[in-house]
């Protein structure tokens, strides 16, 4: 009996040691398993953040490099915008610096055309008063000479413009100053000085 209870223990031992060897194998396989799913799972998430850290870098630097381009789009606008605005500069200039003669012309044909009445009131800047006296003598002798009213009068106090003339009537202003010419010529045909200046 005493044989018997050994071997019975000796088999329960065997059994216990093979099932722990089996565990042990089976927990080895398990560990091993989820070590590898752990890694697996690792590398994806790596994977993942690296993909989206050179797509967020890639997105960013297109965003630099977009706002650089525009910024440099902008400045080349603005430096083209200058260049075109100095080229109407430029002709306001041409017009002040204008002989006596070419001024008288030019400014008998703009009040010509600017009188409605015949006895507005014409402004002008201080160093020009003396044509304009000359000016207004003839333009008003053409007036008569057309059986309109004739009373054009220059006003005695300077105008602040650098050429030209402002005119006023009771109903009515005429802004016709170099500038306000130059102005208003620059926005007619601003599109056509610059694909002239751009081609």
């Amino acid at each position: 009996m005493a044989q018997g209870l050994t071997e019975l223990t000796n088999h329960i031992l065997e059994d216990a040691r093979k099932q722990a060897e089996e565990e042990k194998t089976r927990s080895l396989e398990e560990a091993k398993r989820l070590a590898e799913d752990y890694r697996k799972e690792t590398a994806k998430q790596i994977a993942f953040l690296q993909d989206d850290y050179r797509r967020r870098g890639q997105e960013e630097s297109s965003r630099l490099i977009s706002r650089a381009e525009m910024e440099a789009k902008l400045r080349l606008l603005a430096n083209k915008q200058e260049m075109v605005h100095a080229a109407f500069e430029r002709a306001l200039t041409e017009l002040i610096q204008m002989s006596l003669t070419e001024k008288a012309v030019l400014y008998q044909d703009l009040l010509l055309a600017a009188v409605e009445e015949g006895n507005e009131t014409i402004a002008v800047s201080a160093t020009e008063t003396e044509l304009w006296a000359k000016i207004i003598s003839e333009v008003n002798q053409k007036l008569a000479q057309q059986g309109r009213t004739a009373k054009l009068n220059l006003r005695t106090e300077p105008a602040d413009i650098k050429g030209g003339f402002l005119l006023f009537s009771s109903i009515y202003e005429v802004n016709a100053s170099l500038e306000a010419l130059i102005a208003d010529l620059e926005e007619r045909y601003y599109p056509e000085v610059a694909g002239i200046l751009f081609e």
